[in-house]
C-alpha cells in the first residue's frame, strides 16, 4: 500500500491525498503551484487547501506577504486523530521518506477554528513540558472558547510540569481558577485595562487569540516580535503588584 493509498484509508480523498503528499515532498507551497504540481485550478487546490487545515493536515503561514500551505508533521497528525491512530502509525515511516527536512516555518500563521486552536494547545503540552511560558488576557474570554477543554487544559499543563506567569483583566477574577496546585502564577491589571484578547508568548513564538477578529487566532513566529512581547510583558510584570 503506497502513501496517497493509506491517506485515502483514513477519509481523505485522492485530491486530498495528493496536495498533502506534494505538501510534504517540497515543504511548502502557495495554492497556485500546489495547483499546478497536481493539475487542478488554483481554485479548487485552495478550497482543498482550507479543507486540508481545518482537518489539521495543512498549516498556514505569512512568508513575504503569500499565503504558504506546509504539510503537517506525520507524528503530530497522529496525535490529533486518536481514533484513526493505528493506520496512520503504519503509515508513518512512508510520509517521513517523502517529508523535505529543516522547514523553516518562521512567519505569521493563522488559526480560524476552535478545533484548530485547541490542537495548537495540545501540542504546546508536548513541545513545553517542564519549561515555561507567559501569558496577559482575559480568562473569561479565553475559558469561554471551550470551558470543558480550557479548564482541563490547565491541569494537564500542570500534569506536564509547565510554569506560567499570567497577567489577567480585572473581570477575571470569576473563572480564574483557585487551585495553588496549577503551577501558575497570577497579577491581575488594574480595573482600566479590560480587553477580550490573550496573547501566549513562548520561547519562539506568540499567540494572539481575539475572537472578535475574522480570524480567531494568529501565531507569530518572527524572533524579533517575539523577543518585543516578551520584553513588553516582563516590564508590566515588574510593575504591577501581587495580590
Amino acid at each position: 500500500m503506497n502513501a496517497e493509498q493509506r491517506l485515502q484509508d483514513m477519509g481523505l480523498s485522492e485530491q486530498e491525498a495528493a496536495i498533502y503528499l506534494i505538501l510534504l515532498k517540497t515543504g511548502g507551497l502557495p495554492a497556485s503551484l500546489a495547483a499546478k504540481e497536481v493539475g487542478l485550478r488554483r481554485t479548487t487546490a485552495y478550497a482543498i487547501l482550507k479543507g486540508l487545515a481545518q482537518k489539521g493536515f495543512v498549516e498556514v503561514f505569512i512568508k513575504r506577504g503569500r499565503q504558504i500551505f506546509i504539510a503537517e508533521k506525520p507524528q503530530h497528525i497522529a496525535g490529533y486523530f486518536e481514533k484513526k491512530l493505528k493506520a496512520f502509525t503504519e503509515g508513518i515511516p512512508l510520509f517521513e521518506s517523502l517529508e523535505k527536512k529543516h522547514i523553516q516555518t518562521t512567519g505569521v500563521r493563522f488559526i480560524e477554528t476552535v478545533d484548530e486552536l485547541k490542537r495548537f494547545y495540545t501540542g504546546i503540552l508536548r513541545e513545553y513540558r517542564h519549561k515555561s511560558y507567559a501569558a496577559m488576557g482575559n480568562s473569561n474570554a479565553w475559558q469561554g472558547l471551550d470551558p470543558t477543554f480550557f479548564i482541563q487544559f490547565r491541569k494537564d499543563r500542570a500534569a506536564a510540569g509547565i510554569h506560567t506567569r499570567i497577567l489577567l483583566s480585572s473581570d477575571s477574577h470569576e473563572t480564574n481558577p483557585k487551585e495553588h496546585n496549577l503551577l501558575r502564577e497570577v497579577k491581575f491589571l488594574p480595573a482600566k485595562y479590560l480587553f477580550k484578547s490573550t496573547i501566549d508568548i513562548f520561547d519562539d513564538k506568540v499567540l494572539i487569540i481575539s475572537p472578535d477578529q475574522s480570524s480567531l487566532a494568529i501565531v507569530i513566529a518572527v524572533p524579533a516580535m517575539v523577543d518585543i512581547f516578551r520584553s513588553t510583558f516582563d516590564m508590566i510584570w515588574d510593575v504591577v503588584p501581587s495580590k
